[in-house]
């Protein structure tokens, strides 16, 4: 018979490390998404491009976030839960309360607010498919 092991629980170092991330990827992500917007990328058809191209940009950061903090890869559905999450509560507090950070025209606003909700859940799916299977 197998015996299985419980991981090792995240330090709360790492757990510090990974919402820092979630915060500069946040950023970096309405950064991109401002640029998008003032640029007309953010309706229709170019917003379709955006959001395909938010897989191939999101599966190296997922990849390799338990790597930079020093966690297994077993932990890759972990790292990305608690980055995804800081990205979460961020863009709940943003889009409730000052949506201008993202655009000055409501729609935009809502429409760069739904590609970092896409961006995360993607980051949650991306999570759960590299995780690595235990037994």
């Amino acid at each position: 018979m197998q015996e299985h092991t419980l991981p090792r629980p995240a330090s709360p170092a790492q757990v510090t490390a990974l919402i820092g991330i979630g915060i500069f990827l946040w950023f970096l992500g309405v950064l991109f998404l401002r640029w998008a917007s003032a640029g007309g990328w953010m309706a229709g058809t170019p917003q379709m491009i955006i959001y395909a191209l938010i897989i191939p940009v999101t599966w190296p950061l997922v990849r390799f976030a338990p790597q930079v903090v020093r966690l297994p890869a077993t932990e890759t559905l972990f790292a990305a839960s608690v980055m995804s999450m800081t990205a979460l509560l961020i863009d709940g507090i943003i889009i409730g309360y000052t949506p201008f950070v993202y655009a000055t025209d409501p729609a935009l606003a809502r429409a760069c607010a739904g590609g970092l909700l896409w961006a995360v859940g993607v980051a949650m799916a991306l999570g759960l498919a590299l995780q690595p299977r235990r037994g």
